[in-house]
């Protein structure tokens, strides 16, 4: 288009110069070559917008193509989303369904995913302790899947649980025997003979001897420490055939145990904890003090009473200085003291006698009752640290559970032992110092009831021999 409009210019400017030419009456020859020249540029542009108008033709032609094939694409993928709305829209329609019949089945669906764990629960509790798992350990790896508190267990899980729990049945009625490996005392692993007696016991056969075996961690079955009482023989002959009954235990090797390693009082604080020891200092201060409140007590005598009946005749006669040689110048006894020192102060009245019998009586107090408000303090605070390790046992204890389940009564003995021993013995500290106390408390009350008779009685002889109220 631009060459067009530039030829279709030259051609105006040529013409106005031929007119101009005409009228000036140029040369005719020139004007004749100009003339030929332009008619021949007006050809080629003639051409050339020819050319380029069916171009233009062409590439309209193509254009209004495209838009037709992009409204007819547009059309499509309108009908299209149109169809994915009305899916949508349906599939929401759907899904609130559903969540209403879920909303409406959730507690249904809660209890029965409650009752599958718990009996996939028991079931492996009854897994770990069985010697049939090590022929399957898979099944351990199934039933922590079912386990799961995030996964629904469904069909698959019940039908799965279903045949474990079936299988289990069968294994209880069986006796197998087997080439395995199980793990030894030392810990190394050995080869031989299993025999498993349904899913009481299992023991082992080989060329170092024979045993029990209980079950492990990992589904893995190890030997059984201990002295085990003549039954290697009789395990042997059974899986020789040579007999038809076997031994049994029922204990998984606990019982053996108890054979090799008798109990005793060190294994006892062994495994009670830390606190046995905080009891135990406890018990042995409350018997030290115990002991000497015993050898000091008993060994004070009571005035005798020709003694105290001379004293109370010299008294009654009004000659104090009598009455203070029979009782001694310091007293041997506390009563003895206690009388020493109303006579002291029988010059006064009746109450400064009664004070000064008191304040006698409250000096002798301290001597005496030494050591007990300690001995009774320590009598109340051991039965407490026995409780404390009680809490701090079963403390132990539920971590395990939380860890390891319960499915292995060995794992929790620990915590256990600490709770019952340490609170066994509390009580056995606590008991005989308390009774201790007591008597020792007896003891007291009567060497100051005596000395309250005894002072009691010599005021009033006193006063009736002519002292002033």
């Amino acid at each position: 288009m631009k060459k067009l409009i530039l030829c279709l210019c030259t051609l105006c400017f040529l013409s106005s110069s031929v007119f101009a030419a005409d009228a000036q009456k140029a040369d005719g020859k020139a004007w004749s070559n100009t003339l030929n020249s332009v008619k021949k540029m007006r050809t080629e542009t003639q051409s050339d917008a020819l050319l380029t108008r069916k171009a233009i033709q062409q590439q309209r032609a193509e254009l209004r193509k495209e838009r037709a094939e992009m409204r007819a694409e547009r059309a499509r993928r309108k009908a299209h989303h149109a169809k994915l709305m009305a899916q949508f829209e349906e599939l929401t329609a759907q899904e609130l369904t559903l969540r209403k019949q879920l909303e409406s089945r959730k507690a249904e669906m809660d209890l029965l995913s409650g009752s599958v764990r718990g009996a996939a629960r028991q079931l492996k509790e009854r897994a770990l302790m069985s010697p049939a798992t090590a022929e399957n350990p898979e099944q351990l790896v199934a039933l922590s899947a079912l386990l799961d508190s995030g996964h629904f267990p469904g069909l698959s899980g019940i039908q799965s649980l279903s045949r474990m729990s079936f299988a289990a049945m069968a294994s209880s009625g069986e006796v197998t025997k087997r080439k395995g490996m199980w793990i030894g005392e030392d810990g190394s692993e050995h080869n031989g003979t299993i025999l498993r007696l349904g899913t009481l016991t299992a023991g082992f056969v080989s060329s170092d001897g024979a045993g029990f075996l209980r079950p492990a961690a990992g589904g893995m079955l190890e030997a059984v420490s201990g002295d085990l009482n003549g039954s290697v023989g009789a395990l042997k002959d059974f899986v020789q055939g040579k007999r038809i009954d076997a031994p049994v235990d029922f204990s998984g090797g606990e019982v053996f145990k108890r054979f090799e390693k008798k109990s005793s009082f060190a294994l006892a604080l062994e495994n009670g904890g830390f606190l046995v020891w905080p009891i135990l200092l406890a018990g042995l201060i409350g018997l030290g003090i115990a002991a000497e409140r015993f050898w000091t007590l008993w060994r004070i005598r009571m005035c005798p009473e020709c003694k105290m009946e001379k004293a109370f005749v010299w008294a009654g006669r009004g000659n104090r200085d009598k009455c203070a040689s029979c009782l001694g110048t310091k007293g041997s006894t506390p009563t003895c003291r206690v009388l020493s020192h109303v006579i002291l102060h029988s010059g006064g009245t009746l109450v400064s006698m009664e004070k000064g019998l008191q304040e006698a009586i409250l000096q002798e107090l301290p001597l005496l009752e030494r050591y007990l408000p300690t001995m009774n303090i320590l009598a109340a605070v051991a039965p407490l640290l026995g409780l404390l390790g009680t809490v701090t046992g079963m403390i132990n204890t539920f971590q395990v559970i939380t860890v390891f389940g319960a499915g292995d009564p060995r794992l929790m003995s620990g915590g256990i032992s600490e709770a019952l021993i340490t609170t066994q013995l509390g009580l056995a500290v606590a008991v005989p110092l308390t009774l201790m106390h007591h008597f020792l408390e007896r003891k007291v009350d009567r060497i100051v009831a005596d000395m309250e008779e005894k002072g009691t009685t010599l005021v009033a002889r006193l006063v009736a021999a002519g002292g002033r109220e």
